[in-house]
């Protein structure tokens, strides 16, 4: 291959820059929310203090310049302690019987809280390219694709994709369901009661299948 071919092949994105620009949108988040009321609490407590007598407005004025850092820190102590908390409440769910977290994607997640769901969709699509398997990121474009971009067809596709990509018993579940929301949405009944038929007889047991054959039941009597 030569070098100008080898120019287009297109690399994978940083794993790395994908968490930092997750982490960035979480402290952006929290400053928003926490800092200005910190600090309008911060300057009403020494107004107070002040107006009591119980400090002097010499130290008042130094305690509002102080704001800024006491806010600064106030944020800072919270991205860290959500961060640490986050972490450790899904290593200790996932640390019985070593079960492997769910999948990630932080590029598209970022995209998807700024609200950019094409520039997401086609990171997904981009990533089923580099990953055909990935049953999750499928699961994630159809939800993208039926709720933000108006592309029901898309989204039926993807979940019937999942089908034809060994999936494991969690995802085929949510393909099944996937499909039967999106049929009801869009009143198609003779596809919803294939699908309520299939999670019903998939999934004996469960509260989803007498779910699904009670829903079976009332559309057949209403037929």
């Amino acid at each position: 291959m030569s070098q100008a071919d080898t120019s287009r092949v297109p690399r994978p994105p940083s794993p790395l820059n994908d968490v930092d620009s997750a982490e960035r949108v979480q402290l952006v988040r929290i400053t928003v929310l926490f800092g200005p009321a910190c600090f309008i609490i911060l300057s009403a407590l020494w107004g107070f203090l002040n107006h009591q007598g119980a400090i002097p407005a010499w130290l008042m004025v130094v305690l509002l310049v102080l704001n800024v850092p006491f806010t600064a820190m106030g944020v800072y102590a919270i991205h860290r302690g959500t961060s640490v908390a986050s972490v450790g409440l899904v290593k200790t769910l996932y640390a019985a019987g070593d079960i492997a977290p769910p999948r990630t994607y932080p590029r598209q997640d970022v995209l998807l809280v700024r609200g950019q769901y094409r520039e997401a969709a086609e990171y997904f699509r981009d990533h089923l390219t580099i990953e055909p398997d990935d049953n999750e990121a499928r699961l994630r474009l159809a939800d993208v694709l039926e709720q933000h971009l108006d592309d029901p067809g898309g989204a039926e596709q993807l979940y019937v994709e999942v089908r034809r990509h060994q999936p494991d018993r969690g995802h085929a579940m949510r393909a099944t369901n996937g499909l039967i929301d999106l049929y009801r949405k869009q009143g198609k009944r003779d596809r919803m009661m294939v699908e309520l038929a299939r999670f019903r007889d998939g999934y004996p047991g469960t509260p989803g299948a007498a779910a699904a054959a009670r829903l079976l039941k009332e559309l057949k009597a209403d037929s």
